[in-house]
């Protein structure tokens, strides 16, 4: 018994020394790995309506070269959006300096005339000159330039990925039943991972589309530049929990700041905005959600901050399919399931018809096979 209990303790201790590994490899290999992993997603997401068309007899060579040409379309459209917005906003850089040098000198002035509040106006008109210099834009432009570039080279292995993972998906059953030994619980346990994923991306994707519209006739109605820019980006960074719908609603308000002729025209657009992030994000979000991940808020921010320092900002943006990914592994350990719950939710799941239907408990009946 002391034997199997050190064996035990062995074998969790090495597991935990191989996934500090694999933290580090993922770290250091992020230029590989992250578009791999992007592939994978997008390949998985995909695989249902890949599956549709084969059951409507439609050639499967067609169908694959059509959703791999309309995923590499829209992601070289979303780039262009970001280059030709940053482009557009180097050329007008003197009038937006010009704008925002402006605005700081009203709200120096509005401060100045607040009693028992001193200031030193020559001191202050010094620090927004020093702070608001030509190069400033340029400085900023420059460094997401940087970025672009970057992501181009992260594009071509993405493309190569997906072009290579996208046309095998219809076959993965046989691939999976030939990696586990023909043993059905492993193709269950993947198609339920792959069915989180694909819910979760598509539900996410049209409330963050929502979102976006709606920050685009905001800004539209106000009259805020780069409208489409700004909607745009309120649907990327909806994917980002937490902290996504607030970048979303403050970088189009800063603008706003610059831009707009008067002070009540910038409340109401962030007014507006916000408006359109709480109801979505705390009434609708939640209700065609439900409980389908199944995390829970600490999981949530966690996994964000954690995703986050190993690949950025595309870290952040996966952090809830892949901290989902992890939790439906680990509930598959005896060993590890202690974790699957810990990150779990104690409410009950809901199971996508509106009603509430109890949560399975960590113990396993007699009939279940011991998986370790």
């Amino acid at each position: 018994m002391d034997v199997h209990k050190e064996l035990f303790f062995i074998r969790n201790l090495l597991l935990m020394l191989v996934a500090i590994v694999a933290v580090v490899i993922m770290k250091s290999l992020s230029g590989i790995l992250l578009p791999l992993v992007l592939a994978v997603l997008m390949s998985v997401l995909f695989l249902p309506l890949i599956l549709f068309l084969e059951k409507k007899k439609f050639p499967t060579g067609i169908s694959v070269a059509l959703i791999a040409i309309i995923t590499i379309g829209i992601i070289l459209m979303v780039a262009n959006v970001f280059i030709s917005t940053i482009n557009e906003i180097i050329s007008q850089q003197d009038y937006l300096v010009n704008q925002l040098y402006t605005k700081f000198q009203e709200l120096a002035a509005l401060a100045a005339q607040i009693p028992y509040l001193e200031i030193d106006a020559a001191s202050l008109q010094s620090a927004i000159n020093n702070l608001l210099s030509r190069d400033m834009l340029t400085s900023a432009a420059s460094g997401l330039f940087k970025g672009a570039s970057s992501f181009g080279s992260s594009f071509l292995m993405f493309t190569l990925y997906f072009l290579f993972l996208l046309p095998g998906m219809s076959r993965y059953q046989h691939f999976i039943r030939y990696v586990g030994g023909n043993r059905e619980s492993i193709l269950e346990d993947y198609e339920k991972i792959q069915k989180n994923i694909s819910t979760y991306m598509v539900i996410k994707s049209v409330i963050s589309l929502i979102t976006g519209t709606i920050a685009w006739f905001i800004c539209t109605v106000v009259g805020l530049k780069f409208a489409f820019f700004w909607g745009f980006l309120t649907f990327v960074l909806n994917f980002i929990p937490s902290i996504g719908s607030i970048i979303a609603t403050i970088l189009p308000s800063l603008m706003g700041l610059i831009l707009l002729d008067s002070f009540n025209e910038f409340i109401l657009l962030a007014a507006l905005l916000g408006t359109n992030q709480l109801i979505i994000g705390n009434v609708l979000d939640p209700r065609i959600m439900g409980n389908r991940m199944r995390l829970n808020t600490v999981t949530v921010l966690f996994g964000l901050v954690f995703w986050g320092v190993i690949w950025g900002i595309p870290g952040m943006l996966l952090s809830v399919p892949l901290s989902v990914t992890l939790k439906l592994i680990l509930e598959k350990s005896s060993s590890w399931s202690f974790l699957a719950r810990l990150m779990g939710s104690s409410v009950m799941a809901d199971d996508g018809t509106g009603h509430k239907k109890k949560r399975r408990s960590g113990r396993r009946k007699k009939t279940d096979p011991p998986n370790e």
